[in-house]
């Protein structure tokens, strides 16, 4: 029966110093061969996202965006693309500005941000040592309310080094109508369309091939991979994930220094096929 198999990055699929095993490479790659579907989920844009198959160069689905975008990494298939309304990215962009917090946008190949700082920093610092295929568009502009009616805002990142003014922004936008929010971080804060999850973004694959939910495995390791383990027909946590999500898991499995993936993959997916 085939399985659609979807894994977090960080802390998931990656180990600490963000390579992947061998073990864990040839295992993913063998389950795609037997008919498997594999998927990354991430909260990053896609062109971010599509980083990591520069070492895990598979044929399969990248749920990006905390789920708005699902997109084919070979063929370029595009199953969703979930907009942030513009008067609910005005409403955001109003609030950070209020607060003075650093924030960005996502496109699917684009971040954009008012200040030089932090990831879109450590993004276009970085894209110099990409290859040609992997890089992507950093716009930094010093004023984005102009362009939130002219680009696709598929997720706005917020980042704040202070917990108290971190709160209140927080607590301000949960108030707009029609957004959700995700917490990855004590100092990041995530803002996509309502509705908007890594769950939503693998019922897109599921429904696309016709894939009973029983048949999804999903792994994760933080906060963000909450809904999606929920979903899942098995939701797996890292052995190395928060309290809150093995809390939450159908099975706790090895941490990411230990091929975790492998481990969890091996007992829910039928070991002849790997």
């Amino acid at each position: 029966m085939r399985k659609l198999i979807v894994s977090d990055i960080d802390g998931t699929l990656l180990r600490n110093d963000k390579s992947i095993s061998d073990h864990t490479k040839n295992t993913i790659f063998k389950a795609i061969e037997d008919g498997h579907i594999f998927a990354i989920a991430t909260g990053r844009m896609h062109g971010a996202g599509k980083i990591i198959t520069q070492t895990l160069d598979y044929n399969g689905y990248l749920i990006s965006c905390n789920g708005a975008v699902v997109k084919h990494l070979k063929t370029g298939e595009l199953l969703q693309a979930i907009e942030l309304p513009k008067e609910t990215a005005h409403a955001v962009v109003k609030i950070c500005k209020k607060y003075d917090v650093y924030f960005h946008f996502y496109d699917i190949e684009t971040i954009y941000a008012e200040r030089r700082e932090h990831l879109a920093k450590g993004y276009a610092d970085g894209m110099a040592e990409l290859p040609e295929a992997f890089k992507f568009n950093v716009v930094f502009e010093s004023d984005l309310s102009g362009f939130v009616d002219k680009v696709p805002i598929y997720k706005i990142g917020l980042y704040s080094e202070h917990p108290e003014i971190f709160q209140k922004v927080m607590q301000e936008i949960n108030l707009i109508s029609g957004v959700q929010t995700c917490k990855s971080l004590t100092t990041s804060f995530d803002v996509m369309a309502e509705g908007v999850s890594k769950a939503t973004g693998i019922e897109a694959i599921r429904n696309h091939y016709n894939i009973p939910v029983e048949n999804v495995i999903a792994l994760g390791d933080n906060e963000n991979d909450m809904d999606m383990v929920k979903y899942a027909g098995v939701g797996v946590a890292m052995g190395n994930a928060t309290e809150a999500l093995k809390a939450v898991a159908d099975f706790v499995t090895k941490d990411n220094e230990s091929d975790g993936l492998v481990y969890a993959l091996e007992r829910f997916v039928n070991e002849s096929q790997l």
